[in-house]
C-alpha cells in the first residue's frame, strides 16, 4: 500500500505547544477514533513552524512515514488539521449540526500534498446571538460547555477566525471567551457590550446609565475589561449606542439633535481608544454603523478614525439597509460607497430577532441569490475588514452558514452551486438543491420589497397582538401592529394579517408535499435529515399561516359576537399550532433532544396557550354559565333536550367539545375585505 496510511496508531506531534495547537490536535484525534478501525503501523503528523507569510497559513507534506504540516502560527496549525480531517477522514464543517457521524473505515491512504490559499476576509467571525435554544438543551454542565466548544470548533472548520460568544452572558462570559482563545479564536464584542464591559446598569443600578453624568464610572468599566483582555487576540469594539440594545438619547433628552449626538459619539470613542491602548499599544477596533448610527455617520455628524472598522449592517433580511425599528423604516442605504474610505466591514444576519418577522428557528426566508450578491458587493467594494455573521442557535441556519463561509473564504459563490453542494453532501442527492432554493418562493410578502418576506416571528407575534387585543375589549387597532398593518380598527388587522398569510398556507403546504416526495428517494438517515430541517421549517411557516389566519377568521367572529364561530375558529388555529409543536418535537432526538426546549424568542408553545386560554375565554362568553349549551343544542338528541336537569353528565372538555362539535357545525368564513 503505497502513500501515507492514517490510521488509529498514527501519532501527532508538535513543536507548537501553545493551547489552540493542542486544541486542534485533539479535535483530530477524536475525529480518527470515530472514523477509523485499523491500528495499522505507526507513523506520525508533524507540525512544525515554517517560514510562510501569514500567520493563518499552511502547507501539508505527505510521505510514506510522515505527514508533515508547516504552518505560519498557531491558526496555521488549526486550519492545517483541521484540513486533514476535512480531507482525509471526510468530516465537513456542518456535519455535527446536521446530525451526521464520520463514516467508519479501516485505514485512509493519503497521497499528495495541499496547501492553504488566502482568505477573501481578515477577520471572519460569528456572533452567536440570541442562543436562547442552547439554555434549554442541555440541563448538564460538561454539555452545555462540549455545545459551545463545538460551535467553537465549526468556526473554525468553515475557515473563521473570530467570535463574539454569545449575548450579555454575565454568568460565563469570560469562561466562554478563554475557551474561544484558547482554541485559537479571535475575540470581538457586541454593539451593546462595548470594549466588552460589564453592563452599566449591573455595575451602577442606582445610577442613570448617562456618560454625561458619569463619565468616571463608565471609564471604570472599560478600563477594567482593557487590563482583563489585554495582550489576548480581540478586535476591539468601541461606539457609543446605550444600554439595552437602545439609543442613549431615548433617556438622555440633553441630546435633541443629530449634530449633538454624533459629536458626542465620536468624542467617546476616542476616550475608549485611548484607555485600551494604556494597556494594548497595539490594539485593534471596530464600530459598529448600526440602526441609527448609519443615519448619523451618512450625515457626516459621526466621525470615525481611520483606523477604526467601520461596520456596516444589514436590516436582518439579508439586505444592506437600516433596519426596521417599530413602525420607522427608512430603509437608510448601508452598502459601503465604491469609494468608501478607510477600513470596512459587515455585521450580517443569517439568523435576526424583532419582535416582528425575523426568522429565529427556522432558515432565512430570502433567496440565496439576494445573500452573495449582497456579499459579493460588500467584497466588491472594500468591506473586507471584518465579517462578523449573526447565527443564532446554528442548526436551523447550516446551509447559509455554509454558503457565507464560501463567501468569506473564496470571495464569491453561487447560490446554486452552494446548494447543489449542501444537499449532495447532507440528502444525498444534488437534485435536493432545488428545495433548497425554492424554500424563499414559499415565504409570504408583508410588503413592496423583496426582502419583505415573513420569517417565523411573523405569525405568532401577530397573533398574540390580535389576542390581547381582541379579549380586552379593544376596537382599536393594535400598536404593535401597525408597521404591518396600519388599519383603524383591530377587524382591519385581523383582514390584512389574513390577506397576508392565506397565500402562504398552500404555498408552504407544496412545499412540504415536494419535500416529502422527495424523502421517499432517500434512505432513511437522509430523509431523517431531510424532516429534521426542512420539512419541520416548511411546517412551522405552513402551520404559521394557518393558524394566523383561522385566528384571524375567529377575531372578526368575535366583532359581530358570534361567540360559538370564534371559538370553533380558535381552535382550529390552536390545532393548527400543535401540529407546529409536533414537527418541533419529531425533529429533536438523538444530538438534539430537547433541542427547542427553550424557544422563548418565537413561542410558539406559548402561542398556544394563548389560544387555549381565548378558546376557554369565548367559551365562558358564549355556552352559558354551565357551560353546557352548546352541548345541549347541537350534540343531544332531540327526545332527551327536555330534561328537568340542566345536564346529565360532566361537561366535555373543551377539546372533546371542539372535536364533536367540528362534526356538526360548519366553519363560517368571512369575507376578508368588505
Amino acid at each position: 500500500m503505497s502513500g501515507f496510511v492514517l490510521s488509529r496508531a498514527t501519532r501527532i506531534e508538535s513543536e507548537l505547544r501553545t493551547k489552540p495547537v493542542a486544541s486542534a490536535i485533539d479535535i483530530l484525534k477524536r475525529d480518527m477514533r470515530e472514523a477509523l478501525t485499523d491500528e495499522g503501523e505507526a507513523n506520525v503528523i508533524r507540525v512544525v513552524r515554517g517560514d510562510l507569510s501569514d500567520e493563518e497559513a499552511y502547507r501539508v507534506g505527505v510521505g510514506a512515514d510522515a505527514i508533515t504540516l508547516t504552518c505560519g502560527g498557531d491558526l496555521g496549525a488549526v486550519y492545517g488539521l483541521l484540513s486533514i480531517s476535512e480531507r482525509c477522514l471526510d468530516i465537513a464543517p456542518m456535519d455535527w449540526w446536521m446530525g451526521r457521524c464520520p463514516t467508519k473505515k479501516a485505514a485512509v491512504v493519503v497521497n499528495g500534498g495541499w496547501e492553504s490559499a488566502p482568505r477573501a476576509v481578515r477577520w471572519r467571525g460569528w456572533f452567536v446571538n440570541d442562543e436562547i435554544l442552547f439554555t434549554g438543551w442541555h440541563i448538564e454542565e460538561s454539555e452545555r460547555e462540549a455545545t459551545w466548544r463545538r460551535v467553537f470548533e465549526t468556526l473554525l472548520r468553515c475557515g473563521g477566525n473570530m467570535v463574539i460568544p454569545g449575548t450579555d452572558r454575565q454568568f460565563d462570559g469570560e469562561l466562554l471567551c478563554r475557551t474561544a482563545l484558547d482554541m485559537g479564536l479571535w475575540l470581538t464584542q457586541h454593539h451593546a457590550e462595548l470594549l466588552g464591559a460589564r453592563m452599566f446598569a449591573r455595575a451602577y443600578p442606582d445610577l442613570q446609565a448617562s456618560y454625561r453624568l458619569h463619565p468616571a464610572e463608565f471609564e471604570a468599566l472599560w478600563r477594567e475589561s482593557a487590563r482583563r483582555w489585554a495582550g489576548e487576540k480581540v478586535v476591539w469594539t468601541v461606539g457609543f449606542r446605550g444600554q439595552g440594545d437602545l439609543a442613549f438619547w431615548h433617556s438622555d433628552p440633553a441630546f435633541d439633535t443629530d449634530e449633538k449626538r454624533g459629536t458626542f459619539i465620536s468624542r467617546v470613542i476616542r476616550r475608549q481608544m485611548e484607555i485600551v491602548r494604556e494597556y494594548a499599544p497595539d490594539a485593534h477596533f471596530c464600530t459598529n454603523l448600526y440602526g441609527e448610527m448609519m443615519a448619523l455617520y451618512r450625515q457626516g455628524y459621526l466621525q470615525v478614525p481611520e483606523e477604526v472598522v467601520k461596520v456596516w449592517g444589514d436590516n436582518g433580511f439579508g439586505r444592506m439597509v437600516s433596519r426596521r425599528q417599530g413602525r420607522d423604516n427608512p430603509r437608510t442605504d448601508a452598502m459601503p460607497a465604491p469609494d468608501e474610505p478607510g477600513r470596512n466591514g459587515v455585521y450580517y444576519h443569517v439568523s435576526f430577532y424583532d419582535l416582528q418577522a425575523a426568522n429565529h428557528i427556522t432558515m432565512l426566508q430570502v433567496p440565496p441569490g439576494l445573500v452573495t450578491r449582497e456579499l459579493q458587493t460588500l467584497l466588491a467594494r472594500g468591506a473586507d475588514e471584518y465579517w462578523i455573521i449573526n447565527v443564532g442557535g446554528i442548526r436551523p441556519h447550516a446551509f447559509f452558514i455554509d454558503l457565507v463561509s464560501r463567501i468569506w473564504r473564496d470571495g464569491e459563490a453561487s447560490a446554486r452551486g452552494a446548494a447543489e453542494a449542501f444537499a449532495a453532501r447532507w440528502f444525498g442527492t444534488p437534485e435536493a438543491a432545488r428545495l433548497l432554493l425554492d424554500y424563499s418562493g414559499a415565504a409570504v410578502s408583508y410588503g413592496p420589497n423583496a426582502d419583505d418576506a415573513a420569517g417565523d416571528q411573523f405569525y405568532h407575534f401577530a397573533l398574540r397582538a390580535l389576542a390581547h387585543a381582541a379579549i380586552s375589549g379593544q376596537d382599536g387597532p393594535a400598536p404593535s401592529l401597525l408597521w404591518v398593518a396600519d388599519e383603524p380598527d383591530l377587524a382591519g388587522q385581523a383582514r390584512r394579517l389574513m390577506e397576508i398569510v392565506k397565500p402562504g398556507i398552500d404555498r408552504w403546504r407544496r412545499y412540504v408535499h415536494a419535500c416529502r416526495t422527495a424523502a421517499l428517494d432517500m434512505d432513511g438517515e437522509r430523509a431523517r435529515r431531510l424532516s429534521d430541517s426542512l420539512i419541520c421549517m416548511a411546517e412551522l411557516h405552513r402551520r404559521g399561516c394557518e393558524s394566523l389566519y383561522d385566528f384571524g377568521m375567529a377575531v372578526l367572529h368575535m366583532r359581530g359576537e358570534n361567540w360559538l364561530q370564534a371559538y370553533l375558529w380558535t381552535d382550529a388555529a390552536l390545532a393548527a399550532n400543535r401540529a407546529a409543536l409536533e414537527a418541533m418535537e419529531a425533529a429533536c432526538h438523538g444530538r438534539f433532544a430537547h433541542y427547542y426546549d427553550n424557544d422563548c424568542f418565537v413561542g410558539v408553545r406559548l402561542t398556544g396557550q394563548v389560544l387555549a386560554r381565548v378558546r376557554g375565554w369565548l367559551r365562558l362568553r358564549g355556552d352559558g354559565e354551565m357551560q353546557y349549551d352548546w352541548e345541549k343544542r347541537y350534540l343531544i338528541p332531540a327526545e332527551r333536550r327536555p330534561l328537568s336537569q340542566t345536564h346529565r353528565t360532566a361537561q366535555l372538555s373543551d377539546d372533546a367539545l371542539c372535536q364533536r362539535l367540528r362534526g356538526e357545525i360548519e366553519l363560517e368564513e368571512i369575507c376578508v375585505r368588505e
